[in-house]
């Protein structure tokens, strides 16, 4: 007997039990989340994967850009920067430091990248800065030791040093009294003054009795040059010592009752082109030991000048 139903001839869909027989256990029907608004009273939307709970805009822990060493090495490209521009040493250690920092920034994951690419930026334009101020003081610095007019209270015996004898016509031995000795600038090569020592004289008197047996050795120094030689320019930077026959070196007299007779060479004045001043070495001790003794002058270059009763 054949089962019909009202509707068509086939028993309604609930008729076949939970499962169709033959199409195994039936599976769960997942239902899509509601799209828009939920109807009142109805459960609240699943959240989809990954998305923040309880509609927050950030996961839950998340932290928030690291900026420290950026900012860092921003700081220290501007310090360095603006230091670049008088030629410091301390630009570099600032510069370097702010690269180094801001790399390593960089290479970090989750760090804020923008003030570690400016500080990049301003390094580079740092270093540059750094170069042509080195270069300017390079320039600068060699220009001031050429062009410039050296001062006398700071550089008066540094260019004494170019005081020395002719390299052709200085005499290596000890001088005869009275034989004069050409002294040249060791730069230029030309004649700056010649100068000759006289044999000394006995000038013991009852004025100088006070400070015993005096003995006096004239010295002349004769300006060869165009100029007006100042007393206390480079170009009268010399010394000068009696030497008695055991090698021993007499002790000079400055006594003014005696220099104002017998000047020292530190009482030279300006010497005029083509003139002549006269100074005294002026030391204790008799005239027989003085004639068996020897003057020297010494430069400030090394070279030593020596006359003696015997020289020749």
């Amino acid at each position: 007997m054949t089962n019909q139903t009202a509707n068509g001839g086939r028993p309604p869909f609930a008729a076949y039990g939970p499962a169709s027989a033959g199409y195994g256990p039936g599976a769960p029907v997942t239902v899509p989340p509601t799209i828009g608004p939920a109807a009142p009273g109805a459960p609240a939307p699943w959240p989809s994967p990954g998305s923040p709970p309880n509609g927050s805009a950030s996961p839950a822990g998340a932290r928030p850009p690291r900026r420290g060493l950026g900012i860092t090495a921003l700081v220290l490209a501007c310090v360095g920067a603006i230091a670049a521009f008088t030629a410091s040493p301390l630009a570099w250690l600032l510069l370097v430091t702010a690269l180094v920092l801001a790399i390593v920034h960089l290479a970090r994951r989750g760090g804020a990248r923008v003030p570690a690419v400016i500080a990049i930026v301003i390094v580079g334009f740092g270093v540059f800065i750094a170069l042509i101020a080195a270069v300017v003081s390079g320039f600068t610095s060699a220009g001031s030791g050429v062009d410039s007019a050296p001062d006398p209270e700071t550089d008066t015996y540094t260019l004494a040093q170019r005081l020395s004898l002719p390299p052709d016509r200085g005499s290596e031995s000890e001088l005869a009294w009275g034989t004069a000795q050409t002294v040249i600038d060791s730069d230029t090569g030309d004649d700056v003054w010649s100068i000759r020592t006289l044999a000394p004289i006995d000038i013991t008197s009852e004025t100088f009795s006070a400070s015993g047996s005096l003995v006096a050795t004239p010295v002349e120094i004769t300006n060869l040059t165009d100029e007006t030689i100042d007393s206390d320019a480079w170009q009268l930077r010399f010394s000068t010592s009696y030497r008695l026959s055991d090698g021993t070196y007499a002790d000079a007299a400055y006594d003014p009752a005696v220099t104002d007779l017998y000047p020292s060479r530190y009482d030279i004045t300006d010497v005029a082109p083509g003139a002549t001043v006269t100074f005294y070495v002026v030391h204790d001790g008799s005239i027989a030991e003085a004639d068996e003794g020897s003057v020297e002058v010494g430069l400030y270059s090394g070279d030593i000048i020596t006359w003696t009763a015997t020289g020749g």
